[in-house]
């Protein structure tokens, strides 16, 4: 008799083989994904230590003094044009951003002979991350908001 075609066993096998390759491919993407998106908020808060830099570049009135700290939001280095819009990844198709409680903190530790010793911290608060920096008490510092004519989401 001249069977053709695959036995039970052969076919269960392929499929036991393809679920394991399947199995193993998603952990990779999955490890990657989470890769990127710690990437991502490492460069937010880059972004937001650097805005924090150069508003204070432009605007050297608001440097504090010595032993002071600033509070500087997010959504006014955006307004302003310091920072772009920071797309939460978690949320990237429903348009979240990371922007409304996120802040730098700006110290000003001491002064040197030539050079004023400031230190820039970032809090970004996004939907499923919250950075180190936003632990800290910020409620006796000055704080610099956006403008009332700034629509920032």
């Amino acid at each position: 008799m001249n069977k053709k075609g695959f036995t039970m066993v052969e076919l269960m096998a392929v499929i036991i083989i393809l679920g394991i390759l399947m199995s193993l491919a998603y952990m990779g993407v999955t490890q990657y994904l989470e890769r990127a998106r710690d990437a991502t908020y490492e460069d937010f808060e880059e972004n937001i230590r650097t805005g924090a830099t150069n508003y204070l570049i432009d605007h050297t009135g608001y440097i504090p003094e010595v032993g002071e700290s600033i509070v500087i939001d997010v959504s006014k280095l955006i307004c302003e044009g310091y920072v772009e819009e920071l797309q939460d990844p978690h949320s990237p198709t429903k348009g979240g951003t990371c922007n409304l409680n996120s802040y730098a903190i700006v110290t000003r530790e001491e002064d040197t002979s030539s050079n004023m010793m400031i230190t820039y911290e970032a809090c970004l608060s996004c939907s499923e991350y919250k950075s180190e920096a936003c632990s800290k008490n910020i409620t006796s510092f000055t704080r610099l908001t956006k403008d009332a004519d700034c629509e920032v989401n």
